[in-house]
């Protein structure tokens, strides 16, 4: 049974460690600097270092590694990172997204936390957004700690064939969640805790999605032969 609390890096509670993860899309800086505090090791793909150095207070706001093929960065900031001594990586191979490469760097030597969250995971390109969802499938095979995408307001993670039970108790939970199969059917899915719960179902594109689904306590458990994307809302964070 895998046991994921999804909101927990909302909770003030100092306990949580994590591996933060900033990428280059705009994200809410309250949601930034709410994270750092939690942070382990904090790693900035490409050219989020133009949206992190132009909303925060820079020298506050080190991060712990740069990488990146370095194709959106602004050259003087990686220099001025380098002068403050923040190791920048560039990781040029093609093959593999600049949040994918980051994620294998990020697992290497982040030491022990509880959560990996990437920040500006959803929005702008399309094709962008389903790559950072891609690699949350390589993510199960480097890690067993739980790989989060965050935007403003919702989160996803990937919920690998298997038992899970989902805590949703920290204030924090949105209106709205679903579980989406991505990259193929999952034939056997049962869930308890939603509005509208799913008894040996099988989900597929061009058939049966859960999507616009809530909450009906504080504990889902979700059974399948296949992983599928557990996507939910969260409130505003902004005073907190």
């Amino acid at each position: 049974m895998n046991v994921i609390r999804p909101l927990a890096f909302l909770m003030p509670e100092a306990g949580l460690k994590i591996a933060f993860i900033i990428l280059n899309h705009h994200t809410d800086f309250h949601l930034i600097k709410h994270l750092w505090k939690k942070s382990v090791f904090t790693a900035v793909v490409d050219g989020a270092v133009n949206h992190l150095h132009s909303s925060i207070s820079q020298e506050q706001y080190l991060p712990s590694i740069i990488t990146g093929d370095f194709d959106s960065a602004d050259p003087d900031l990686l220099e001025y990172y380098k002068n403050h001594k923040v190791p920048v990586v560039a990781t040029p191979d093609q093959d593999e997204t600049d949040f994918t490469k980051c994620l294998r760097i990020v697992v290497d030597k982040m030491g022990t936390c509880s959560q990996i969250l990437a920040v500006g995971a959803f929005g702008g390109r399309m094709d962008h957004t389903f790559a950072n969802v891609n690699t949350l499938y390589t993510a199960l095979k480097l890690t067993k700690i739980p790989v989060l995408l965050v935007a403003d307001n919702s989160m996803s993670v990937l919920l690998d064939k298997g038992e899970h039970t989902l805590h949703c108790d920290t204030g924090y939970e949105g209106d709205w969640c679903g579980l989406i199969p991505i990259g193929q059917p999952a034939d056997h899915v049962t869930t308890t805790g939603l509005k509208y719960n799913l008894t040996n179902d099988r989900m597929n594109f061009g058939d049966l999605i859960s999507t616009s689904n809530s909450l009906a306590g504080s504990v889902v458990t979700v059974t399948t032969d296949q992983p599928l994307l557990w996507v939910m809302g969260f409130t505003d964070l902004k005073g907190n």
